[in-house]
């Protein structure tokens, strides 16, 4: 597997996988790569790669995260994981990207401080969700993320989390049945207040019992209004989400994030692909 190969799977932009390719590998970059696949020295290997790529838009920092996907689609085989699984989860660098663009109207990659969680096999793409290995009150637990992308219809997110159940069941034993949380302003205790009964995200949040919540939190200025650097009176208002929350804002309201545990007698009936 070469890494135009990669990129071609991964259906990165030409112009981004163009300069990707033009980069060469980073002096001691072989190091590197290897402390990004490893979950105890991800921390490590990104702070020496920071140092070393001269890169002001992220881009040559990709094309070493790239590189280092290689050696994490050889570990996902050694594994026994899927190919699929792989690419569904190796293709937060295209969303990342995206997001990026639409931040910044150019495209660019600044998630290198999360994306060791997808190298290193802690935290796969499973349907719609993301599930990563994790711990809570010293246990085995599962942490929840909601990709900028997921469909949170109730069937997507029913059969995304028995999807989860089965792979590890299967992959990570000791991860079988143990709790889930998500930590998100899409728990928000606000968002009642601000979307129609019906929306996908209220059925969302009505699958987590809230234990938290941290309202000085401002993951939504990036999450709903896509430029975590704007003040509330510049933000746009093109969705009906965003007009209400902005006004919400304005009038001294608070978003914030919150935490909330799976309540797994909630979830919806979903039925696994034989």
């Amino acid at each position: 597997m070469t890494l135009q190969a990669l990129c071609n799977e991964l259906e990165l932009p030409r112009e981004v996988t163009n300069l990707v390719l033009s980069f060469p590998p980073l002096a001691g970059e072989r190091s590197i790569l290897e402390m990004l696949c490893d979950p105890a020295r991800f921390a490590e290997g990104y702070g020496k790669l920071r140092e070393a790529a001269d890169d002001p838009h992220g881009l040559r920092m990709l094309a070493v995260f790239l590189r280092a996907a290689l050696r994490t689609r050889e570990q996902y085989r050694e594994a026994g994981i899927e190919e699929k699984i792989f690419l569904d989860t190796m293709k937060c660098f295209p969303r990342f990207i995206g997001e990026y663009r639409e931040s910044y109207g150019e495209y660019g990659f600044d998630r290198g401080f999360w994306a060791g969680r997808q190298l290193s096999l802690l935290l796969f793409r499973l349907g719609e969700l993301e599930f990563e290995k994790a711990e809570r009150d010293g246990e085995p637990a599962l942490a929840v993320h909601i990709p900028s992308d997921a469909d949170l219809s109730p069937e997507k997110t029913g059969r995304s989390f028995a999807l989860a159940e089965k792979f590890f069941r299967t992959r990570y034993p000791a991860y079988t049945r143990t709790p889930m949380f998500c930590n998100s302003w899409l728990l928000s205790p606000a968002l009642p207040e601000l979307l129609p009964p019906s929306s996908r995200i209220l059925q969302f949040q009505k699958l987590f019992e809230v234990v938290s919540f941290d309202g000085d939190a401002q993951d939504h200025r990036q999450w709903v209004f896509k430029n975590r650097d704007l003040p509330p009176e510049r933000f746009p208002e093109n969705t009906s989400l965003q007009r209400a929350m902005k006004a919400f804002v304005l009038r001294g309201g608070k978003v914030g994030c919150a935490l909330g545990i799976l309540k797994r007698d909630a979830l919806p009936l979903a039925s696994l692909p034989e």
